[in-house]
């Protein structure tokens, strides 16, 4: 195996490099996390499947054989992922709907926000306006694209999985900015995710409200209720970079493998 291909192999490594920018701005991060995973997992993928050829061609069939097994296995992970998640997906959901449940559920699905009786109850007013708006800008933003983006790139190259929780981390702070902006009050929206996070720890059902679990909460809370932090447009740089020589060196081996035809 050329030596040239064990970086875009090993490339998507360099998600466990971008794990500490969480805290940067969730905008911008939310789209860098998520491209930067697609990138990679392609590189990696197609990669994979060149030098999988390129084995059998010059007559390495055993390493040949493994490379194209692992290739069929990254495409079916893709696949499994991307089917689960629609079927995840299928609940018909217009604008808003209230369960009449006493369990304290919000959540987020692309057609719209589900809010049970119980989280009613368990919010004041004003906090349930920022609970909807938390919600809403998922809808709107279209949230559940970035996250399905990392987990699809993650099924195909599973060096790519500490991203998974990492992306759900931003998009949640990036809704958390939209509800705080929609309710002017930071304070506000921090005590909404607080409330939300102690009413829904108890529930017996397995969704997390306003998309929270147990470890990003206090995280979540601290960024509400501190300045914003700078964009880093420096490391982003770095990152991009650090992409485009993956995908020179994935480029590269197709070139190889063209020559051997």
């Amino acid at each position: 195996m050329d030596d040239g291909a064990l970086v875009p192999l090993l490339a998507p490594m360099l998600a466990w490099a971008l794990i500490p920018c969480r805290s940067w701005q969730p905008r911008s991060t939310s789209w860098l996390i998520a491209a930067i995973s697609v990138l990679l997992a392609l590189a990696s993928t197609v990669t994979l499947a060149v030098t999988a050829v390129s084995c059998l061609l010059s007559g390495s069939v055993a390493l040949g054989a493994v490379l194209a097994v692992a290739f069929c296995a990254a495409v079916t992970a893709v696949g499994a992922a991307a089917w689960h998640r629609r079927q995840a997906w299928r609940i018909p959901v217009d604008g808003l709907a209230l369960l009449p449940d006493d369990e304290p559920v919000a959540y987020a699905l692309p057609g719209g926000v589900v809010v049970s009786r119980g989280m009613v109850r368990a919010l004041c007013a004003d906090q349930r306006r920022a609970l909807l708006a938390h919600e809403r800008a998922h809808v709107s933003l279209h949230h559940h694209r970035f996250v399905l983006l990392v987990d699809l790139a993650s099924a195909a190259a599973p060096l790519l999985w500490p991203l998974r929780d990492t992306v759900r981390y931003t998009v949640e702070r990036w809704a958390d900015e939209v509800a705080a902006t929609a309710t002017g009050d930071r304070v506000l929206t921090a005590r909404a995710v607080a409330t939300a996070a102690l009413a829904a720890r108890h529930a017996r059902l397995s969704v997390a409200t306003l998309g929270i679990s147990a470890g990003p909460v206090p995280q979540r809370v601290a960024a509400l209720l501190t300045p914003a932090r700078p964009r880093y447009r420096y490391l982003a740089l770095l990152t991009v970079a650090l992409v485009a020589y993956v995908f020179s060196e994935a480029t590269e081996a197709v070139l190889d493998m063209w020559q051997l035809f």
